[in-house]
């Protein structure tokens, strides 16, 4: 099934056990394209947001202070730590600078906050 979500989508459940990570078929054609995020890279995005709203540390100090837009570049952020590759973190690391220019923050300075 397409979904245009960009390959995967994570759910959280009352439970953490019932949890819900859906992957969409664009995530197998971003896989098979070697150019665009490869499948393990967008399941670590999707587990940077279950840490987000599992993890006891985060979720507590973060609950009810993100907008979309700071949750989508923290959850590439903690992906790229997780990621398998260099490559997929290099991805991920990306993606969270491309999030950060579109909050107005300039190109150089997107990537220093990455790097620091």
């Amino acid at each position: 099934m397409y979904s245009q979500s960009g390959g995967a989508q994570y759910r959280q459940a009352t439970r953490p056990e019932n949890d819900l990570l859906t992957v969409f078929a664009e995530a197998f054609d971003r896989d098979a394209s070697g150019t665009d995020f490869s499948i393990p890279a967008i399941i670590a995005h999707e587990v940077g947001h279950q840490l987000l709203l599992r993890h006891p540390k985060l979720a507590d100090r973060l609950a009810g202070r993100l907008s979309l837009a700071s949750e989508e570049i923290l959850a590439s952020v903690l992906g790229a730590i997780i990621a398998p590759t260099q490559v997929d973190r290099d991805h991920l690391l990306a993606k969270a600078g491309f999030e950060l220019t579109r909050f107005g923050v300039s190109p150089t300075v997107a990537v220093e906050r990455l790097n620091n």
